[in-house]
């Protein structure tokens, strides 16, 4: 069996597998990114980074390829969230920078990509672990071969396709799914900023500006609940949204675009590190989207995984890994507490 060697293999494709990739890249870092060919479809959801954000790409010297992947700078976003009055959080008086970005996410991986060397990349319709060799079997167009790594990192996001294959288990602290859909955009009176949210009994929402056109609006809900097999279809979420102040309006007549569905839970992995391989982005850690925290997360991850991949490589111990792996559980730890606080305080009923 033909076989290749890096210091470093990426499982993954998204913006922390890529941001990874980059970073490695500076420092000198062989390695390789492994890329199944087949993408599942996503909705465009039109995530934004927030102020505190745009200040780490900048030290990180990615801040004009997030911006030339930007669909907007947004300036602040309104809410209703525990209190009868619309609350208008406005970035002017944030520093150093007084703006968000809201990404067009497909463009951001596209725009990372093209900073890597064409070769870095390994496209296949599948692989498999081989734990006997502590290595990765692809199956490409061209050929099967083994992947040898020093350090293997999983960046598969949510799937966890790494962690899973190395028998590595998560504790889930919420069952918190998300139902998506695109609309024609409709504009609100009292909403000057493209972003709002509005918590309501057995759930909140979320509506946000994709571009001229079109709205993304997205509910959330625990699974199970009455409420999340409503959500399911577009039909039913005039009556689930009717007792809600703001998040009503946004909603037009029947529309034919459908409802996309996806976890939005917080979810730690059991073990983030360990002597050769770590995850990183929401395959090590996953916020509930309420924190703004999805692409903030994928960034910082990679690039303390990069730090720590370095100084691993450079010693006999995996010190630098375990240090990786305490400092993520730390700010998993106190994301927790602000979550339960916020949802403790989610609705306000006069």
């Amino acid at each position: 069996m033909p076989s290749l060697h890096r210091d470093v293999v990426i499982v993954g494709r998204g913006i922390a597998g890529l941001c990874l990739s980059v970073f490695l890249q500076r420092k000198g870092i062989e390695h390789f990114l492994v890329v199944k060919e087949m993408q599942q479809k996503v909705i465009a959801l039109a995530e934004t980074l927030p102020p505190s954000a745009v200040a780490m790409i900048q030290q990180l010297g990615l801040r004009e390829v997030f911006e030339e992947s930007a669909l907007e700078k947004t300036l602040g976003y309104h809410s209703l969230w525990g209190s009868p009055k619309v609350q208008d959080v406005n970035f002017y008086f944030q520093h150093p920078y007084n703006y968000g970005l809201k990404l067009d996410k497909q463009l951001l991986l596209e725009k990372l990509e093209s900073c890597l060397d064409s070769h870095k990349c390994v496209q296949c319709k599948n692989w498999s672990w081989k734990e006997e060799d502590r290595c990765i079997r692809v199956n490409s167009a061209e050929k099967v071969f083994d992947l040898y790594g020093r350090i293997f990192v999983d960046a598969t996001g949510r799937k966890k396709a790494l962690l899973r294959k190395l028998g590595i288990g998560s504790t889930v602290h919420d069952q918190q799914i998300a139902f998506s859909c695109h609309l024609p955009r409709i504009r609100h009176p009292k909403i000057k900023h493209g972003v709002f949210t509005e918590a309501f009994k057995g759930g909140w929402g979320i509506v946000s500006t994709l571009d001229q056109r079109t709205n993304v609006m997205t509910l959330y809900a625990e699974k199970g609940s009455p409420q999340s097999w409503k959500m399911r279809e577009y039909h039913h979420w005039q009556t689930l949204l009717s007792d809600t102040q703001i998040l009503q309006a946004f909603l037009p007549g029947e529309v034919l675009s459908p409802v996309f569905v996806s976890a939005a839970n917080s979810i730690c992995t059991n073990e983030i590190a360990g002597s050769d391989w770590l995850a990183l982005g929401d395959a090590a850690i996953a916020f509930d989207p309420l924190s703004s925290h999805g692409i903030a997360n994928a960034v910082y991850t990679a690039w303390q995984a990069a730090e720590a991949i370095e100084e691993r490589l450079g010693s006999d111990s995996d010190l630098a890994l375990k240090v990786y792996s305490e400092k993520l559980r730390k700010i998993f730890g106190a994301y927790l507490v602000t979550r339960q606080r916020f949802h403790n305080n989610q609705v306000f009923f006069p």
